[in-house]
């Protein structure tokens, strides 16, 4: 085709025939969208350990998400605390990354807390090195005002 045998578009004319492809592929996709087998892929082995963090399945109950994280190849769930560190154990998945003393919102960047989180972080180290989880996490904290000098 020569460029002079070319139709030129008007930019509603492009637009209309994009809206009325797209309307034809969303039809194409729900009727193809039919009920259908679940298919399960065999893991295959990595060298990766690939983990998930708890937090960002709160919904979820954590049995249900370390079974389904076994399920997956993961080896480990993140972000936890003591009390849930039995439930990855009962899975044969770890915590690489333990919660520890602080949090988001106040951290060790508050110097009228730094007592607090040493003892809590003596308490919790020993316990968390038995269980062979190799981190713990701490958190500077939000400035929450502070000035820079702070």
């Amino acid at each position: 085709m020569k460029p002079s045998d070319r139709q030129s578009l008007t930019r509603r004319q492009a637009v209309s025939a994009l809206a009325g492809g797209a309307a034809a592929l969303s039809q194409a996709g729900q009727a193809a969208a039919e009920p259908r087998q679940e298919v399960r892929v065999p893991l295959v082995p990595s060298p990766l350990k690939q983990s998930v963090c708890q937090w960002c399945y709160d919904g979820m109950p954590l049995d249900d998400l370390c079974r389904n994280a076994k399920e997956m190849g993961l080896t480990s769930v993140e972000l936890l605390g003591e009390k849930q560190w039995d439930t990855v154990a009962r899975y044969g998945l770890t915590c690489a990354m333990a919660n520890g003393p602080t949090t988001i919102a106040v951290g060790l960047n508050r110097p009228s807390e730094h007592d607090r989180f040493v003892t809590e972080s003596e308490r919790l180290l020993p316990m968390i090195a038995a269980r062979g989880f190799p981190n713990m996490i701490v958190f500077s904290g939000n400035r929450a005002g502070m000035a820079d000098g702070e």
